[in-house]
Order: structure tokens, then sequence, then C-alpha cells
């Protein structure tokens, strides 16, 4: 006996109007192409952020590791320097204390201290000489530099006007010689030889070289003959 068949449950709300899209049918017939693509595009993408996070991951683990390292050296030096040296263990507290002296900055001396300094006499007395130093201050007033400046300028001034001078007595005028007259040209540099511009011989131009080339040639194998047969 055949088995029962299966009763197919029917929809008590059919659908009102159906409706046919020929532009959707035709895109999605004519669309596996750039699905396939799209489909390729994003899978590359994917891969390419995640060997991008990959690279980060695995930057962060070696710089991570290589500051273990350090450390874990700086710690095997100091172990074996405080092995080879027992006193460096006591001498941490001075150390420090140093480092903070020289963190201190340095604001020079004092203006007023300076200033006090300046104009005393000293003595120095040894067993055979007697003698007085005075401190003074390394720059003079402003009247004794314009006189120096005055003093060092005057033999410069002297050169220039004998050179002057010697030039006047030597062209004889007492004119000043006149400058040349310089160019971008060099006088001495030969003139450039136009360059040949190459070109292709046209097909008739061809055909008449070659007719030309057959004639001579035709020419001296004659004269060959000629003067064979004499």
């Amino acid at each position: 006996m055949a088995p029962a068949m299966k009763k197919r449950r029917i929809d008590a709300t059919p659908v009102e109007e159906l409706t046919f899209d020929p532009s959707a049918r035709n895109e999605y017939l004519t669309g596996f192409h750039k699905r396939k693509q799209a489909r390729i595009e994003n899978a590359r993408e994917t891969a390419k952020k995640r060997d991008k996070e990959e690279k980060v991951h695995e930057r962060q683990e070696m710089r991570k590791q290589k500051k273990e390292d350090l450390e874990k050296h700086v710690r095997e030096v100091n172990q074996e320097l405080r092995k080879q040296n027992p006193d460096l263990e006591g001498s941490g507290g001075e150390e420090d204390n140093s480092d903070e002296g020289e963190g201190e900055e340095w604001k020079g001396f004092e203006e007023g201290d300076a200033k006090d300094g300046l104009g005393e006499d000293e003595e120095y007395v040894d067993e055979d000489k007697y003698t007085t130093v005075t401190v003074e201050a390394m720059g003079g007033s402003d009247d004794e530099d314009e006189k120096e400046e005055e003093d060092s300028e005057e033999p410069v001034k002297a050169a220039a006007s004998a050179q002057v001078a010697e030039q006047k007595t030597a062209n004889g005028d007492g004119k000043t010689p006149k400058k040349r007259t310089w160019s971008k040209k060099n006088p001495n540099e030969k003139p450039k030889q136009k360059k040949h511009k190459f070109r292709y011989e046209s097909k008739a131009e061809r055909q008449v070289t070659r007719q030309q080339q057959k004639k001579k040639n035709s020419k001296a194998a004659k004269a060959r003959r000629e003067k064979g047969g004499k």
C-alpha cells in the first residue's frame, strides 16, 4: 500500500498582485561578474586590514621584548658590578646626594661681588721681591674704544690711498683704469659645428637611390669586362 501523501498547508491570505521587474531581472542576470569582483575586492581589503593589525601586534611584542631584555641586562650588569666592588653598595647614598647637588643650576657670581673686587690693589711679598697688582675691568670706556678703532683704521686708509696713487702714476693721465667688460661668451672658445640631422628616406627616394646604385654597379662591371677582354 502506498504511503499517504502529505497535505500542504494552504495560505489563507493569497498575494493580491505579482509585478515583474525586467530591469531587476536584467541586473541579476548580467551582474554575476560584478558581484564576483566585489567579493574578491572585499576579501582583499579584509586581508590587508588583518595583515596590518598583525604587523602592529608584532611590533608591540618586539618593543616589549626588547624593553624586558634591556632591563634584564642592566640588572645583570649591576649585580656583577656589586660582586666585583662591594663598596658600591655603601656609596649609593653619596652618589644620590652628589647627583642632587649637580642638578642645581649655577647662577654665576653676584654683580656686587664682581664690582667690589675691581680697582683694588693686592700685594704679593716674596723673599727677594715685592709686587703690587691692581685689578681693573677688562673693557675700557667708549672714548678709548673709538680712539683705538680710529688708530687701527689709519694704516688701512693710508695703504688704500697709496695704492690709488700708484695706479694713477702707472696710467700716466691720472684717470682710473677702465674695468674690463665681462660677457658670458669665451673669446677663445671655438665655434661649435652644426650637427647633421638624421632623416629617414621616403619610399620614392629609396627607389631612386637603388636605381643609381644599380647603374653605377653595371658601369663598373662593364668596365671590368672590357678591361679583361683586352
